[in-house]
């Protein structure tokens, strides 16, 4: 059997060489199986016609399986494999995004932004080396400490809710957009932006350090440039893909949802600012 490939996109043909790069050609094989071998999330019987009438395939005909939802694995294993696939081959996994609960996709999203901002704490080692004085300070005075510690409790939890709240804003903004640009599909943005939660997770510092131990500082390089091409090639594929929408209507559609988010996304920065410094007052 030939190993399904992703559909080209005229737009993208100019994509800097660092995308292309860093799109792995076992994409697919992470994304899908084979249908006689997969079982049905339904039913769970291998040899299921299709219990869900609207089930995504690729052009081969294999089924699309997020590997978060994929039984068998570990939580870590499921969990970096769809973060590193939504990041790393954000084509094949956005063009062919599959329907299902809100449930998985809801706990992949709160877990990959937990472990994410958690992966930020070495940054305050960094600032212990840059303003050490700073951090005598801190350690020394028990009102400054008492303020540090009410503050990370909020910002901490806070910058979680947040960012996972803004991807699932930006998909259903996808979809609005998409909407408005013709198409008639009802949309998964719910889905996709919870998924896309795992570009945080693997373009931050926990996850650059876990690529960089694995494959290389060379592939931790192409994970952080990652971080300015995924969002911008899954929202084309997915509204190419899904939503069908020829290049210069998804282009639209994704500047569209994108200056929406950054819009709700600054307004809900300065909020949390302001909420983290009212509690830890």
């Amino acid at each position: 059997m030939q190993r399904a490939r992703g559909a080209s996109y005229p737009d993208e043909a100019g994509e800097p060489a660092a995308a292309e790069r860093a799109t792995p050609d076992h994409a697919f094989l992470e994304l899908s199986d084979v249908p006689a071998a997969v079982v049905c999330a339904s039913c769970g019987e291998p040899d299921c016609p299709g219990c869900l009438i609207d089930e995504s395939t690729h052009a081969s005909g294999v089924v699309a399986i997020v590997p978060w939802e994929r039984p068998g694995l570990s939580v870590l294993s499921r969990l970096w494999a769809t973060a590193r696939l939504a990041t790393l081959s954000p084509r094949e996994m956005f063009s062919g995004l599959p329907d299902g609960s809100l449930r998985a996709p809801l706990m992949f999203g709160i877990l990959a932004e937990a472990l994410a901002v958690a992966g930020l704490a070495p940054l305050f080692f960094g600032l212990a080396m840059i303003a050490p004085d700073m951090v005598k300070v801190a350690l020394r005075d028990p009102a400054v400490q008492d303020f540090l510690i009410r503050a990370c409790s909020v910002a901490g939890p806070g910058l979680v809710l947040l960012m996972v709240v803004m991807h699932v804003l930006h998909g259903l903004a996808i979809d609005r957009a998409a909407r408005r640009a013709g198409s008639r599909k009802r949309g998964r943005g719910w889905r996709f932006g919870l998924y896309a939660c795992g570009w945080d997770l693997v373009t931050l510092p926990l996850g650059l350090l876990v690529v960089a131990l694995g494959d290389g500082p060379a592939a931790a390089g192409r994970a952080l440039a990652a971080a300015l091409t995924a969002p911008a090639l899954a929202t084309r594929a997915y509204l190419g893909g899904f939503h069908a929408l020829d290049p210069v209507r998804a282009r639209s559609a994704a500047r569209r949802a994108s200056r929406q988010t950054a819009a709700f996304g600054c307004v809900s920065l300065v909020a949390l600012a302001w909420l983290v410094v009212l509690v830890a007052r």
